[in-house]
């Protein structure tokens, strides 16, 4: 009897133990059904008509389509669904737009945002970064982008290789085929010691013969430099290649030289590095960078054996040439033209000589156009190719220097 009502007793208290500690656990009273939600996998935000507003533009996914395996944009069968409205800033915008959406927008796949390029030229652009990154879904690692045009237009277009522009552009993004920043890191550059900003420029290509007007895409044309929260210039996609290789982001990139008139020798880089080292000297401020490249040749268009020691230094040597002319010409048009350093220079001066940097650090614009840059360039070529000889040359037409 006594085992019995031990026994009952010991099911009671587990019981009351599970319901009592029932109460402690929450509830998803703040859950969002993915069939209640519009999407957003792109934006663009423009410069409006009206003082002192924005324009606003998502694409929102079209989840009915999707499982129909519909394509394109705008049409009634299309998968992307595009909106715009006009607000006073960009939470202004989001609920006019909300207005117009059936679904509650929710920006957590939203993983690209283009900014106009009248807007951009504007500048003030801290409400809307502030906005991408104080609300809670947009994704600080969205890429950013500015359009040469209205930003509105990219997002109508319909890209041949992908199911919407959005998805497009983060492509090229990731390829590095430019430059790539996220939300963050350009908020990062606004705010860090100089000061200097960019960000990739984006084009519309040009529609083939017999395309509609929307099927085309967007590409990476060259880079916007910002000063502060203002676009201050743009540089075209060779300058930019010398701005990257200063930064050490450079990936994607292919080096011609020419060792013979009309005949040429392409490059790609294995490994690379860049390293800025700041000194200062009797009150002169220099800056050397040190770069560092393996390569391997992709093409040989000339009569030379590039298995010949003498042939691979002279290609190194042209190489070296050719790179710190790009080095110079973003150096001539951003450092000197500009006068905006978005190359880190203040960043590495501030690292090695701190009280130095504190005395110039207001004033840092005026500095930086006296800051001479060194280069010291080392291109190696380590790997010849798959074929030792020129193709399609006899072994007597091969010279080896």
């Amino acid at each position: 009897m006594n085992l019995f009502l031990s026994r009952k007793f010991i099911i009671t208290l587990t019981s009351l133990l599970l319901l009592s500690s029932s109460f402690l656990l929450t509830g998803c009273w703040d859950r969002k059904e993915v069939n209640d939600m519009a999407m957003v996998l792109g934006a663009a935000i423009d410069k409006s008509k009206g003082k002192n507003s924005i324009e606003l533009t998502i694409q929102t996914l079209n989840p009915r389509n999707v499982s129909n395996g519909q394509q394109g944009t705008g049409g009634r069968g299309s998968i992307i669904s595009v909106r715009s409205a006009v607000g006073k800033n960009m939470a202004d915008a989001a609920s006019k737009l909300q207005t117009k959406i059936s679904r509650q927008i929710f920006w957590g796949h939203c993983k690209i945002f283009i900014l106009g390029k009248k807007l951009a030229k504007q500048g003030g652009l801290d409400p809307e970064i502030d906005f991408l990154l104080r609300h809670p879904e947009p994704r600080e690692n969205a890429h950013l982008f500015v359009s040469d045009g209205k930003a509105a237009d990219v997002m109508e277009l319909m890209p041949p290789l992908d199911q919407y522009e959005g998805e497009a552009l983060r492509r090229l993004a990731q390829m590095r085929t430019g430059a790539a920043v996220t939300v963050n890191e350009f908020e990062e550059m606004l705010t860090g010691d100089a000061g200097g900003a960019i960000l990739p420029l984006i084009k519309i290509l040009p529609r083939l013969h017999g395309e509609e007007k929307k099927e085309t895409s967007a590409y990476i044309a060259g880079t916007a430099i910002f000063k502060k929260d203002k676009m201050i210039g743009q540089i075209n996609a060779r300058v930019t290649r010398g701005l990257l290789w200063l930064r050490d982001e450079i990936k994607v990139l292919s080096i011609t030289v020419y060792p013979k008139r009309r005949q040429t020798i392409a490059l790609d880089p294995i490994r690379q590095k860049t390293r800025l080292v700041p000194k200062i000297k009797n009150g002169k401020w220099t800056i050397t960078a040190k770069i560092t490249s393996e390569n391997t040749i992709v093409e040989n268009g000339t009569h030379l054996d590039a298995m010949s020691l003498d042939v691979v230094k002279q290609i190194e040597d042209k190489a070296n040439k050719a790179l710190n002319q790009r080095i110079n010409e973003s150096l001539s048009q951003v450092q000197k033209g500009m006068n905006v350093d978005v190359f880190g220079f203040a960043e590495a001066f501030h690292r090695k000589y701190p009280k130095e940097w504190e005395k110039v650090k207001d004033h840092w614009d005026k500095v930086l156009p006296k800051v001479v840059v060194n280069t010291d360039i080392r291109m190696r070529i380590r790997r010849p190719g798959l074929s030792t000889t020129p193709a399609g040359l006899k072994k007597e037409e091969i010279k080896e220097k």
